[in-house]
């Protein structure tokens, strides 16, 4: 413990705003939190002298953040509120960063948590509040100014200002960018009342009412929002169709032999899965979609279709403030920085990994949020690389998927476990270094291998493929 002393008489040991509000940290944060437009940290005034005990890891949080500070506080403007950006934000108050921060999102509800909207919400087993991040009284507590419904159309990173839709201004010292993307429309596809696509959660509750109506769902393309919506909707007792160009599902986020494990357990749930197979024609009457003529030459009836074919990254804004791009996003460096005090994270950041050596983009919303909290950390401690690996996931049916790493169709693949009875993992190797382990229902495995993919030493595929061995030691975890 440190005591910290002051003495009004002298005038010697003046305890700052900060080591005060260390002592609120200490206490419990928010137990003193100042009524909202009120100063962050309270004025004491109490006469006399006082001692204010605080923990030695709040000083040193305040220290390195005063020794980053200038008379004025730094303003943070975060655009997006998906998980790069609200994750940012609530990072950068963990941290200790006292300065101003607003997020503009263009969504018109607070942040959610995505992944509910194929899975648990569009099947009615939550409601709303349960999707939502925070509480709205959280932002006002934390001092996040949230401004929804705001889309910025332009900007200038020289003079620090952002040009909202509606002409007003806005000026930062440090931008984050965490815009996303917009789900992609394929030509031919009509305009229907019935024809949807899933990014919001309005968009998830529009789908969620119209399957109570529905009784048979089309989907096109077999991703992982595709995969998710067709085994919700199975649960609801729906008939499903699947139109997929490719070969099978989800081939190019988990490859060939994965997606045909993929393509026999949506199957054997009772989903009726066209794959190497287009809509040839889209039959209408009046403004909704009644069906469709396949490639293979059949006719299919549906009342609801779901586009799921991916995204597009939102680039715009980038472009016009004259940041990198490339490889589909905005090139950032180590600490997913691009540029002098604007970072990038999410669907729309090709990262320079520190860890696997290479730039990846990675469209995923637990990466998206993980890179926010390096983003506020980097932001609150000073500007470090983001090492942690890109993780994701995804529930289907009874089979629980866990990816880390990164790994490309060039990857030499090792497959450990029962693939019969979908338990089982399968190691990605590249000159014999892990790049990626994926696994289902296969949690330790997975956890393991991606300490491996972080050891970065050379393995013998041989010694990866039965079960009894052990993997921590192949990571160097057990000393041995």
């Amino acid at each position: 413990m440190w005591d910290g002393r002051r003495d009004h008489a002298r005038g010697r040991g003046q305890v700052s705003a900060w080591l005060l509000d260390c002592r609120r940290w200490r206490r419990g944060r928010g137990q003193h939190a100042a009524p909202s437009g009120a100063r962050r940290h309270p004025a004491w005034r109490r006469p006399g002298p006082s001692r204010v005990a605080v923990s030695r890891e709040c000083i040193v949080r305040r220290l390195r953040a005063f020794g980053r500070s200038t008379d004025t506080k730094r303003r943070v403007v975060i655009v997006g509120g998906g998980g790069t950006g609200d994750a940012a934000a609530f990072a950068l108050r963990k941290k200790g960063f006292d300065g101003d921060i607003a997020i503009l999102s263009a969504d018109l509800d607070r942040p959610y948590d995505r992944p509910y909207l194929s899975k648990e919400f569009v099947r009615g087993e939550i409601e709303a509040p349960k999707v939502f991040l925070h509480e709205e009284a959280d932002y006002a507590k934390e001092h996040i100014e949230l401004q929804l419904d705001q889309r910025v159309a332009g900007g200038s990173v020289e003079e620090r200002k952002l040009m909202l839709a509606g002409g007003r201004e806005v000026s930062f010292d440090v931008l984050v960018l965490g815009l996303g993307g917009t789900p992609r429309r394929l030509p031919g596809i009509p305009d229907a009342a019935n024809v949807v696509t899933l990014r919001s959660l309005r968009d998830s509750q529009a789908i969620r009412d119209a399957l109570g109506r529905a009784k048979r769902l089309l989907l096109i393309g077999a991703g992982f929002i595709g995969a998710e919506v067709a085994a919700s909707a199975r649960k609801l007792g729906k008939d499903v169709l699947i139109v997929e160009a490719l070969p099978v599902p989800l081939q190019r986020a988990l490859g060939r032999e994965v997606g045909e494990i993929y393509a026999g357990i949506h199957r054997d749930e009772g989903v009726d899965l066209r794959t190497d197979t287009r809509v040839d024609v889209w039959h209408s009457s009046r403004d909704r979609v009644t069906g469709v003529t396949l490639s293979d030459g059949t006719r299919e009836e549906a009342d609801l279709a779901l586009v799921a074919v991916g995204i597009e990254p939102n680039l715009e804004l980038p472009k016009a403030l004259g940041l990198p791009i490339e490889g589909g996003g905005v090139r950032v460096d180590e600490g997913l920085r691009a540029a002098d005090d604007v970072y990038v994270g999410g669907d729309i950041a090709l990262h320079r990994h520190p860890v696997l050596g290479r730039s990846i983009r990675v469209e995923h919303w637990e990466v998206a949020k993980n890179q926010g909290r390096g983003i506020g950390a980097s932001i609150a401690d000073g500007h470090t690389p983001y090492r942690r690996l890109p993780y994701f996931w995804s529930d289907q049916y009874d089979v629980s998927l866990e990816y880390r790493g990164h790994a490309s169709g060039d990857d030499t693949a090792v497959w450990r476990g029962d693939r019969a009875g979908r338990q089982f993992s399968v190691f990605y190797l590249r000159k014999g270094i892990v790049e990626a382990v994926l696994s289902l229902n296969d949690s330790k495995t997975n956890e393991l291998g991606g300490k491996l993919v972080e050891s970065r030493r050379r393995i013998e595929p041989s010694a990866l493929e039965s079960s009894g061995a052990d993997l921590a030691e192949l990571a160097g975890l057990t000393g041995s």
